[in-house]
């Protein structure tokens, strides 16, 4: 029956020839198993208003198993009308850490809007390629809250023209990293391009609200471009987690980094124990700008500063930190601390601070 398992229904309307699947408000959830759609061409799933599709709890001892999974699938619309609910049993998943909401894995072409994706073992969102160097593509995301999941609000893995719009990312907790948003390549010949979030709020996450781990692109892999606009962060990051505290966390590859930009446009940070960045970035690896950068009421935790960079590396020279513009950043700031705090090593390996530049108005509270 519906109400205990509705997965071969589910699976038979979205492999029927019928290009639009209308998910009805029965009144009470629809249980699945995971639902896995190969090659899945010119589908609209419209979701009722007040709609629920849970995750059935027999359903996912599979560590890799997520609630929706779409795999090479082309043309493809998840709508809710209004909001509706993808709930998994995350209490239940005490190993692994992929059981996501969402996963999209070399896909075309796709839309998701107006639901809510809560209490997954992984990622309420993993956007991917397949094999190697293949990625998504054409992806717009709308209006998504992404609610106390286990591992990432959303991880972007290998994408190009990436726009996720108006949408939260918050209460990440119980799986490393637990960031809001981790664009976290897997291999060099992943793809991070035309990556656009605008006007997102990411709180309340057990690490960073935005992560960049571009360690995995190398000099040779496909410049990145990304662009946050308009976004918000506020009280990121819970002492238990045991990376470095900040509402914003940079990385990338330490012998021979990506290229490309990433940008910052009119963003606020809010409300937080911690400071704004921390990053290890070379500074020939990709350059970072902010622009019109807000920030209130941040450095609560008495030993934080707003812009905190670390020595790539304490063993070996490999090249000087840096590469960040910062233009017309606003702080005030909670605590005595300085603004910057460049962290280096007492064997030398940090040899310089380079291609840093930017103004700056900063308030004492």
């Amino acid at each position: 029956s519906s109400k205990t398992d509705a997965t071969t229904a589910f699976t038979q309307a979205m492999q029927s020839k019928f290009d639009t699947i209308v998910i009805n408000n029965v009144g009470y959830p629809w249980i699945v198993k995971p639902l896995i759609f190969k090659g899945l061409k010119n589908k609209t799933i419209l979701i009722e208003q007040g709609v629920t599709i849970k995750a059935h709890k027999l359903g996912f001892e599979n560590k890799n198993a997520s609630l929706f999974t779409f795999i090479k699938s082309e043309n493809i619309a998840l709508l809710a009308n209004g909001r509706a609910t993808l709930l998994m049993n995350k209490a239940d998943y005490l190993d692994g850490e992929w059981r996501h909401g969402i996963s999209l894995r070399a896909c075309k072409n796709v839309r998701i809007s107006n639901v809510d994706v809560k209490e997954s073992g992984g990622d309420g969102f993993y956007i991917a390629g397949l094999e190697e160097g293949t990625f998504s593509e054409n992806i717009t995301v709308n209006n998504v809250r992404s609610i106390n999941n286990k591992r990432q609000g959303m991880s972007i893995i290998s994408a190009k023209n990436l726009l996720v719009k108006n949408s939260i990312f918050e209460e990440t907790k119980g799986s490393l990293p637990e960031a809001g948003l981790d664009i976290e390549p897997n291999r060099p010949t992943d793809v991070i391009q035309k990556i656009t979030i605008e006007n997102c709020i990411f709180r309340n996450n057990y690490h960073s609200g935005i992560v960049l781990a571009l360690g995995k692109l190398q000099s040779a892999s496909r410049p990145v471009n990304v662009k946050f606009v308009n976004c918000t962060l506020y009280n990121n990051h819970h002492p238990s987690n045991p990376y470095a505290p900040a509402e914003i966390n940079i990385g990338a590859n330490t012998k021979n980094p990506v290229k490309g930009q990433v940008t910052f446009e009119n963003c606020t940070i809010k409300s937080s124990n911690w400071g704004i960045l921390y990053s290890r970035k070379r500074s020939d690896a990709y350059h970072v700008t902010f622009n019109n950068l807000k920030a209130h009421k941040i450095c609560k935790s008495e030993a934080s500063v707003p812009i905190s960079l670390e020595v790539t590396d304490y063993k070996t020279i490999y090249s000087a930190l840096g590469g960040f513009t910062f233009n017309n950043t606003y702080i005030d700031l909670a605590n005595a601390q300085p603004i910057f705090k460049i962290r280096g090593s007492r064997t030398g390996t940090l040899t310089a601070l380079k291609n840093v530049s930017g103004t700056f108005t900063v308030n004492r509270k």
